[in-house]
């Protein structure tokens, strides 16, 4: 193809010819001497040809030829030589099985276009020239890492595709999936074939152990415990609590294939921090016996729940016991409540209440809540000294805003638990409903004038005998009979108008109804963190006087059942079950001020683990310029593991941590504000050497599968016949590129030699011819 480059406009060229045509004709015409016309005719073209060869040069003339280059694509495959890929779970083992496959399916479906570059991994990503020698011995996957490194090897060809070919064993704790969201980023798929069985090994594994942070001392614990088994079906082994070499707990279990969970039950013996461990017997032929047994530690605490007890009815003239006594008194014969109580000083209409302020027997003073120093505790940090607040027919004007707001932050913020007990200062009628505490109260109370007094019998609901504020009994029969045989009449309550959203209703009032059905009369609720009660009848002369007085067995049988002859058993049951379920969001709490969390219990030598503090001042409110040192703590040795530095986005202080060697070390958080020490906390950390690569070796396709569909890959199957599935792995070929190769015409010899020879001739016919 001829292309000019100095080409003008067509007008202009058709012009300049017109122009070069009449000039020649006439410098013929008007010759001196005339000749024949064909001779002139002759001459005008051999000159018309060598003015169009000269215009032609000045037309810039060039050949132009178009080549094409078509641009190859690069798939890499990467396959896994991990030791758990030697694995003889399928046919030929995990490594044979996805050689042959990449031989079979790939080898003969390669479009010329693509070039194949092989890789295998273990820990680290290597190029390779062959299939045939490769060997699983790698000791770990590093599925992340080696998908990460593969973006990082420089290549011309562009990179279409990667088809991994693993069991899915990632060990190295880097996400793959991530690395693969990268690669869709790129646009390059990652097209997953996963080798293996997702069928256990013969072996037992401990895998995880709950427990709460912290238990009381002397009670029972209850333990949970994840077992997997494999191969070992319907065989009874013992599972062991051990607090050193000593065992403190023991349970036959008869074990099933997959994953069981077990509880075992133990009770601690001593207050601190303990050490303890869960273990399983090694068997005969098991794959690995160092997973037989987990590690977990527990901070014992004073197992003590502390109460604060609000009493609004004063003294009954025909009673010489206090009104508060009743409820008190039942509390305290559970060994483990210890109960504050104060009273109200005034009545609606601002006069005193005829309130006795010590106990008769024991003599402890008793003082108004109103009391600036040993009244309802002024500030947050007080009342944190309590798990349980007991409102029974105190009027809100008692409490100052804080002091209401501090009781609802006790139970959404810190797991503790408030009951309110009904009462013309209570729920509606004392203006509740108008206060921050309407928040944790499980009852909707919008009525001011809700209360009512009249004889009833509360009847518990159906579904409510198993909880276990309502248990009373030793077995359901017993319960029910507790319920609907025992309990005396009530005599009075608060009209209150439903439960809240999320509320269980324990108990109602089967005559009195509204427009939402039986009046409830008790109801629970968790709030927060916390729980919450309403009992919206009474423990007190008023409305509860036998309810406080004969719901019981008689003490001599024969004799009517009045208030001298009750061991008010039940009663006493009720409330200690009441208050245990409203504290336990704070049973086991050990450290308010400071709380330290691992990421994980267990790690390898030079794993790094996170940990996070959380830091309060006295009041409880979140610090985040305090000083946090971490200390690691093992073989009687303390050494500081680092600072930590406050992260506004999970509101903690973030180090990480690595053990300088195996063992069982004693992570320690100790916080100080201004050189004030706040407080420490402390967690068990275990460091061990293990088979990462051999722990668990089940093949992971839920993995792969979704490092595919993370990058918008394939999953590709063992069992599918034909290369046509594989198109997908190669992806579109890249565009044709075009190059343009151009030769000038102009200089060649040949032509500017066939102008000089056409003006030769032109001029030398002039002239013999005798035309001037």
């Amino acid at each position: 193809m001829i292309q000019f480059n100095n080409l003008p406009e067509a007008g202009w060229l058709i012009g300049g010819a017109v122009a070069a045509v009449a000039a020649l004709v006439l410098s013929y015409w008007w010759a001196k001497r005339k000749s024949n016309n064909w001779l002139r005719a002759a001459l005008i073209t051999i000159r018309w040809l060598a003015v169009v060869g000269v215009v032609l040069c000045l037309l810039g003339p060039e050949w132009v030829e178009e080549i094409k280059h078509q641009q190859k694509s690069r798939v890499a495959v990467l396959v896994d030589t991990s030791r758990s890929m030697g694995i003889q779970d399928v046919p030929g083992g995990r490594l044979a099985t996805a050689k042959k496959w990449l031989e079979d399916k790939l080898g003969s479906s390669v479009p010329s276009n693509v070039t194949v570059d092989y890789y295998t991994f273990n820990q680290t990503l290597a190029p390779i020239a062959s299939l045939k020698s490769l060997t699983a011995t790698g000791g770990v996957t590093a599925l992340g890492n080696s998908l990460e490194a593969l973006l990082s090897i420089p290549r011309e060809d562009p990179l279409a595709s990667v088809i991994l070919c693993s069991d899915g064993i990632e060990n190295m704790r880097r996400d793959p999936e991530a690395v693969a969201r990268l690669f869709r980023h790129k646009g390059v798929p990652i097209h997953a074939l996963t080798v293996g069985t997702t069928n256990d090994a013969q072996d037992i594994v401990v895998e995880n152990v709950q427990v709460k942070r912290a238990v009381p001392n002397q009670a029972p614990t209850k333990i949970g415990i994840t077992l997997r088994s494999s191969g070992y079906r319907g065989q009874a082994l013992p599972i062991q609590i051990l607090r050193g070499n000593q065992t403190v707990a023991a349970q036959t279990v008869k074990l099933r294939d997959g994953a069981q969970k077990i509880e075992l039950d133990f009770t601690p013996r001593a207050k601190g921090f303990q050490s303890y461990e869960v273990r399983v017997p090694a068997q005969r032929d098991e794959w690995l016996t160092v997973n037989n047994r987990r590690k977990f530690g527990l901070e014992v605490v004073d197992p003590t729940i502390r109460v604060i007890y609000m009493e609004g009815t004063p003294q009954h003239p025909n009673s010489s016991i206090p009104e508060w006594k009743y409820l008190k008194a039942a509390l305290e014969t559970d060994p483990f409540i210890k109960v504050k109580t104060l009273y109200r000083q005034f009545g609606n209409n601002g006069q005193f209440l005829n309130t006795v302020d010590a106990d008769p027997e024991t003599g402890e003073k008793i003082y108004p809540v109103e009391h600036p120093t040993h009244g309802f505790p002024r500030t947050m940090a007080e009342l944190m000294s309590y798990d349980v607040i007991i409102h029974s027919d105190i009027k809100k004007e008692s409490f100052t805003p804080d002091q209401l707001v501090n009781m609802a932050r006790l139970v959404e913020e810190f797991g503790g638990g408030f009951v309110m007990i009904g009462g013309n200062s209570a729920f509606g009628k004392g203006g509740y409903h108008r206060t921050i505490l309407d928040r944790i109260i499980p009852v909707a109370m919008e009525q001011e004038n809700d209360s009512q007094a009249r004889s009833f019998r509360m009847r518990v609901t159906p579904a409510a005998y198993a909880h276990p504020v309502i248990a009373l009994g030793a077995t359901r029969q017993d319960t029910e009979l507790i319920w609907t045989r025992k309990l005396p009449m009530l005599h009075g309550c608060n009209l209150v108008d439903r439960a809240k959203p999320g509320a269980i209703v324990l108990a109602e009032d089967p005559v009195s109804r509204n427009a939402y059905g039986p009046r409830l009369l008790l109801a629970v609720q968790n709030i927060g963190q916390g729980r919450s009660m309403a009992f919206t009848s009474d423990t007190t002369r008023t409305w509860g006087r036998d309810f406080e007085t004969t719901w019981g067995e008689v003490i001599q049988p024969g004799i009517p059942l009045s208030e001298h002859n009750c061991d008010s058993r039940y009663y006493r049951q009720f409330w200690v079950n009441a208050v245990r379920w409203l504290a336990s969001g704070r049973i086991g709490r050990t450290n308010n001020p400071v709380s330290l969390e691992l990421a994980q219990g267990y790690c390898a030598p030079g794993d790094k683990v996170r940990a996070a503090v959380k830091v309060r001042d006295r009041n409880l409110t979140e610090i985040s310029t305090a000083d946090v040192t971490l200390l690691l703590a093992s073989g009687g040795k303390t050494n500081i593991a680092g600072k930590a530095r406050f992260d506004p986005e999970s509101r903690a202080y973030l180090a990480d941590l690595a053990t300088p060697a195996s063992g069982e070390f004693m992570v320690v958080a100790v916080a100080a504000y201004r050189t004030v020490k706040l407080g420490e906390d402390r967690q068990l950390l275990v460091c061990e050497e293990t088979d990462r690569e051999m722990a668990d070796v089940r093949a992971k396709p839920d993995l792969m599968a979704r490092i595919a569909e993370s990058s918008r890959g394939t999953v590709f199957s063992r069992s599918e016949q034909g290369a046509e599935f594989l198109s997908a792995a190669f992806g579109s070929p890249p565009p044709v590129t075009l190059e343009y190769r151009r030769t000038p015409l102009w200089d060649k010899s040949w032509w500017l030699g066939s102008i000089l020879a056409l003006l030769t001739i032109e001029w030398a016919v002039r002239r013999l011819c005798g035309l001037a």
